[in-house]
This record gives C-alpha cells, sequence and structure tokens, in this order.
C-alpha cells in the first residue's frame, strides 16, 4: 500500500506540473499574439513626463520580463490577469505583499529579490495596461516586509 506521504508527494508533483502547463499554456498564446511585445512596453502606454518615474518603469519592465512574464505573459494577460485587475489599480499595497509572500501558486519573491527590484516590478505593473498608480519606492516595499 502507497504510503500517505508519497500519495501526497505524487499529488504535489501531479499540481505543479498542472500549473506549470497552464502557465506554459498561457505563454504561448501571449507569445504567439505578438512576439515583439515582449521588447517593449506596450504603445499605449506613453512614457511619462517624471524621469524618474520613466526610468523606474524600463528597469521593472526588465525584471519583469525575467521574474514575472513565465506566467503573467508579456502582456499582464496570462495566469492571474494584471491588467485591468481591481487589486493592482487600487494602490500598491496589495501588489507588493503579492510579489513578496507569493499568494496561491505564485512563488515568493521575498527571499530573492531586493527592495529595489520589487518596487521596480510593481512600478512597472502600477503604470502598464492602462494602470496608472505613480511610482512605488524601495521604501514602500521594506514597509511591507
Amino acid at each position: 500500500m502507497i504510503a500517505r506521504s508519497q500519495l501526497r508527494a505524487g499529488v504535489g508533483s501531479l499540481v505543479f506540473c498542472a500549473s506549470a502547463l497552464i502557465a506554459h499554456v498561457g505563454i504561448a498564446q501571449d507569445q504567439s499574439a505578438a512576439p515583439s511585445d515582449a521588447a517593449a512596453p506596450a504603445a499605449e502606454d506613453a512614457a511619462p513626463a517624471d524621469p524618474e518615474l520613466a526610468a523606474m518603469i524600463e528597469t521593472g519592465h526588465t525584471e519583469y520580463l525575467k521574474n514575472c512574464r513565465p506566467c503573467h505573459g508579456s502582456k499582464g494577460t496570462a495566469g492571474v490577469p494584471l491588467a485591468g485587475n481591481e487589486k493592482v489599480s487600487g494602490g500598491p499595497d496589495y501588489l507588493i505583499w503579492a510579489i513578496l509572500t507569493g499568494p496561491g501558486y505564485m512563488p515568493e519573491f521575498a527571499p530573492a529579490l531586493s527592495n529595489e527590484q520589487i518596487a521596480a516590478i510593481a512600478t512597472y505593473i502600477e503604470n502598464s495596461w492602462g494602470n496608472s498608480n505613480g511610482l512605488v519606492t524601495p521604501d514602500d516595499v521594506q514597509s511591507a516586509r
């Protein structure tokens, strides 16, 4: 008879594989729509007049592609959508918490990313795909840790 711990490990592996497959399908669909979109922020998101905000968005875009795109896609519409998400448009608190702690199947990034990286990613998300919520600072992230 299979031990309960072996059964749990098997089920856990199955859930992980299924979520990875779902993320992969979402990425494939996202990439097939417009592969060049991954190289630059969406055209409808005009560059902000504030140079500090513009620089943080640019850095955040790079960090987003490395850390978030595999699940959320280059347009923020795969997995749990970030585009048009009420929790994202409500200000940075939820988004910072989510990046730090990884709710649901999302990995936690608190141990892997600096306050600066998380602030840049949050700023990028907060100012992309129709969102326009301004600058998220490393101090905002530190306060949430």
